[in-house]
């Protein structure tokens, strides 16, 4: 897959992978209101990709377990493009730690602490 343009200039845009609807509405809400342009929310691997086809964001937030999927694919281009990101996730060490893609990644864990994902975000 070829890396899209960011044409954007300005507000730095983070993509958000999150399934459960009112948490996603949540962290783009939170991430907004931090002073960033929100890509998605997308709530399934094949969402972020088709978003990812169209724009390349600055960083992400993504959470590993997406109904009966994990977000691994995601991850795995994002880091191809050498964009930052971080879960948001409730999966615990061990279970990250079998993904190559996601075992070195922070994990905010959930409930997340909605304060320090945008510092977070912000240091990316």
């Amino acid at each position: 897959m070829s890396e899209p343009d960011n044409g954007e200039v300005g507000r730095r845009i983070v993509l958000v992978v999150e399934d459960e609807f009112f948490i996603a509405i949540e962290l783009e809400s939170v991430l907004t209101k931090g002073g960033f342009e929100v890509l998605g929310p997308a709530s399934s691997v094949e969402q972020a990709l088709a978003l990812l086809k169209g724009q390349r964001p600055d960083a992400a937030v993504l959470d590993v377990t997406l109904g009966a999927e994990t977000v691994t694919p995601v991850a795995l281009l994002l880091k191809s493009w050498g964009v930052p990101f971080i879960l948001a996730s409730a999966s615990d060490a061990a279970a990250l730690a079998r993904h190559d893609a996601l075992a070195e990644v922070p994990n905010l864990g959930k409930p997340t602490d909605m304060k320090r994902l945008v510092d977070v975000v912000r240091s990316l």
